[in-house]
């Protein structure tokens, strides 16, 4: 490796394991990257002409707070003064009416002289991630409390005055992974049931800037620096490299046409940190740096080794194929799962059909055993009805009580018992 690459990598903004992250540091360490950024892709009319001189790079203040993952991460003091509304103070209206310039400064929602300004956050992500809005939700309470002690500090208890106000801070999220970004962007909804509290619920949105909802053609029409940086950063395969090469080479020289030397250099980082990203080798790596130097954006990748860049694309056609295969895998899972649940729904429905059929049966032993018990009924009283006429006609003639039971029980097979209760039954005792 050069000395000059050396230099870069060993450098503070490219401290980042992650080579995607550093160059998104890269981008955003730089005044005019950063305004050009927020004049193009925030969604805020007063920043429309903010220049680089109206920032400040607040960034060392709060990301060290946070683990060394979001070094890629940047804060910016935006100095607004110049572009709000202004008023002639009167004394009452300013902490320091002595200082005539401060009080024209200060507009209607600003009686007490703070400083003008707007906090923009800048978060940088490669990958979708579902809690970013709680991380900018913490990243923007921190600031504001460290607002409110400084003040505190420089104007003792001006924080519980009435007219005492925090900076707004606008959140962006600035998105270079190809997959849909799918997290929530409104904290209410991360909220269970926040519909629940209706307008007690806490609302606020931060601004997705997803790279690759614009196209490269949109990104070059812009014209600027900041676009230009953001072309680079979508280069992530051999297709996107020759996506790049078929742009028009007028319009991308055009862009460097007037660009400061420093900036230059900073395009080149940015360069330089994607392409040792995507393993080429040292000379294809300054070879491209090169050209951007020397302003000549059109012929960025003619050193590149195709065979190089062809490598990698078989390489990203064997992770497309397996990300098939994971697909088909998940599928056949999912149809598998399917199965099971028709498996069980079908177990379930025949157990219920065996304690129908069971519940039938008893039903049906229950009817026999009422059918037997009627029949029984029924030859008992057939019995009853042959003794009565047994008994009459021994009575007709003549026969003692006796000779009457004797026959009962020869004739009937009963015992004596028997027979004797069927004659007191007939004789109605």
């Amino acid at each position: 490796m050069t000395e000059k690459a050396q230099i870069v990598f060993n450098s503070p903004q490219v401290q980042n394991p992650n080579l995607r992250d550093s160059s998104s540091k890269i981008i955003f360490a730089d005044h005019i990257l950063s305004s050009q950024f927020l004049r193009d892709y925030a969604d805020l009319e007063i920043l429309r002409q903010i220049r680089p001189e109206d920032i400040e790079d607040v960034s060392e203040r709060y990301v060290p707070l946070y683990s060394t993952e979001r070094n890629s991460d940047t804060v910016k003091r935006v100095d607004l003064s110049k572009y709000l509304p202004v008023r002639e103070c009167r004394t009452e209206d300013s902490l320091s009416a002595s200082d005539p310039i401060k009080c024209r400064r200060t507009d209607t929602a600003n009686l007490q002289g703070l400083p003008l300004y707007i906090i923009s956050l800048v978060e940088h992500k490669t990958k979708v991630e579902y809690n970013v809005v709680m991380q900018i939700l913490r990243y923007m309470v921190h600031i504001w409390e460290d607002y409110e002690k400084e003040m505190d500090r420089m104007r003792p208890g001006i924080s519980r005055r009435k007219g005492f106000r925090y900076p707004p801070i606008l959140p962006m999220v600035y998105y270079e992974g190809t997959d849909r970004w799918t997290a929530p962007e409104d904290l209410a909804d991360k909220i269970y049931h926040g519909k629940l509290l209706g307008k007690y619920l806490p609302h606020f949105r931060y601004q997705l800037v997803n790279l690759h909802d614009f196209s490269n053609e949109e990104l070059l029409e812009r014209g600027d620096e900041i676009s230009l940086a953001m072309l680079i950063n979508k280069i992530q395969t051999f297709e996107d490299m020759s996506e790049f090469t078929s742009l028009s080479e007028e319009k991308l020289e055009s862009i460097l046409r007037n660009t400061p030397e420093h900036l230059l250099e900073t395009l080149a980082n940015v360069l330089r940190a994607l392409l040792y990203h995507m393993n080429l080798s040292e000379n294809e790596v300054e070879g491209a740096v090169a050209k951007i130097k020397e302003r000549k954006m059109g012929l960025l990748f003619e050193n590149a080794k195709l065979d190089i860049l062809e490598e990698r694309r078989k390489v990203e056609i064997e992770r497309q194929k397996l990300a098939q295969v994971q697909q088909e895998a998940a599928r056949v899972q999912q149809e598998a799962e399917k199965a099971q649940q028709e498996t069980e729904k079908a177990q379930q429905e025949a157990e219920k059909a065996q304690q129908e059929a069971a519940q039938s049966q008893q039903r049906a032993a229950d009817l026999q055993k009422e059918l037997q018990t009627a029949q029984q009924d029924r030859e008992a009283a057939q019995l009853d009805q042959a003794i009565v006429c047994h008994i009459l006609r021994m009575l007709r003639q003549g026969n003692s009580d006796e000779e009457i039971t004797q026959s009962i029980m020869q004739r009937f097979s009963l015992k004596r018992e028997q027979a004797a209760e069927k004659l007191n039954l007939a004789f109605g005792e």
